[in-house]
C-alpha cells in the first residue's frame, strides 16, 4: 500500500474529513499527507488550500482513490436530514387566543410564516388545521412551535417545526423561488425561515446581505440542491 494510503486509512474515529470544503473551492487539509496530490491544481497557505484549476471533479477522483476522505460542501447537503412525513390539513380546530397572543402558521404560498385566520365575527378565537405547523408568541416572550392535533398541540423544537413546514408546504406545491440578479454578478436568494444546519450551510456558499444572500454563479447549483433539500424549486 502506498505510504499516503496507509496515513488517510489511520485516521482516528470522530476525527474530520481528511480534506473538507470549507466555502466554494476552498479547503482545510485535515491530513497533510493529502498535501501531494494538492500540487498543481490550487494554492496551498499552511493548513488552507485554494482549488485554481478545472479539474476540481478529478483531484477528488484522485484522493478518494488514494484512501482520503474528502469531505465536500455538496457531500454536507446531500447528508441534509430528510423532511418528514406530512399529511394535507384536516379538519378546522378552534383556539382561543389568550390576551396579548400571535400565532402564526407555516404556509405556502407565500412561504413562511403567516398570521392563523381568526372567525369573522370574534377575532379573539383562532382557525386553525390539524397538520398545520404553527409558532406562538405572548407579548414580547420567546416563539414556541407546534403541531396542531384534533385534540392537542404537539410541541415540537424550532428547526423540527421549520422542518415540518416545508414538508406540509411541499404538499401543496409552493411558487418556485425567483432569484433577482446581482449588477455585479450572481444572484439574490430571498431570505428564508430555515432550520439551523441548512442556514448554517447556506452561509458557507453565499455571502448574507439586508433581505437575503448572495451567491455567485460558481456556486448557484450548491444553493439549489439545498433548497431543493427543502422541497423547493429555483427560477432566475
Amino acid at each position: 500500500m502506498a505510504p499516503c494510503q496507509s496515513m488517510a486509512s489511520k485516521r482516528r474515529p470522530g476525527a474530520p474529513a481528511d480534506l473538507e470544503e470549507l466555502r466554494p473551492g476552498l479547503f482545510a487539509v485535515h491530513n497533510p499527507a493529502a498535501g501531494p496530490t494538492l500540487r498543481g491544481d490550487g494554492d496551498r497557505e499552511g493548513d488552507r488550500f485554494r482549488l485554481t484549476t478545472w479539474r476540481r471533479e478529478g483531484l477528488l477522483a484522485r484522493l478518494r482513490g488514494r484512501g482520503f476522505e474528502v469531505l465536500t460542501l455538496a457531500d454536507r447537503i446531500a447528508g441534509l436530514p430528510a423532511l418528514p412525513l406530512a399529511e394535507p390539513p384536516g379538519r378546522t380546530v378552534l383556539r382561543p387566543l389568550a390576551s396579548g397572543e400571535r400565532i402564526n402558521y407555516f404556509a405556502a404560498r407565500p412561504l413562511g410564516w403567516q398570521p392563523v385566520p381568526t372567525l369573522p365575527d370574534n377575532p379573539a378565537t383562532a382557525l386553525l388545521r390539524a397538520g398545520w405547523v404553527i409558532r406562538r408568541r405572548r407579548g414580547r416572550g420567546p416563539w414556541s412551535y407546534a403541531l396542531v392535533a384534533p385534540a392537542a398541540l404537539r410541541p415540537l423544537g424550532e428547526d423540527e417545526a421549520l422542518r415540518h413546514g416545508y414538508a406540509t408546504a411541499a404538499l401543496e406545491g409552493p411558487a418556485p423561488l425567483t432569484l433577482i440578479a446581482e449588477e455585479r454578478g450572481g444572484w439574490r436568494v430571498p431570505d428564508l425561515p430555515l432550520p439551523t444546519e441548512h442556514r448554517q450551510l447556506l452561509g458557507r456558499i453565499a455571502t448574507r446581505v439586508p433581505g437575503g444572500w448572495v451567491v455567485s454563479n460558481d456556486a448557484l447549483d450548491l444553493v439549489v440542491a439545498l433548497l431543493g433539500r427543502l422541497g423547493l424549486t429555483v427560477e432566475r
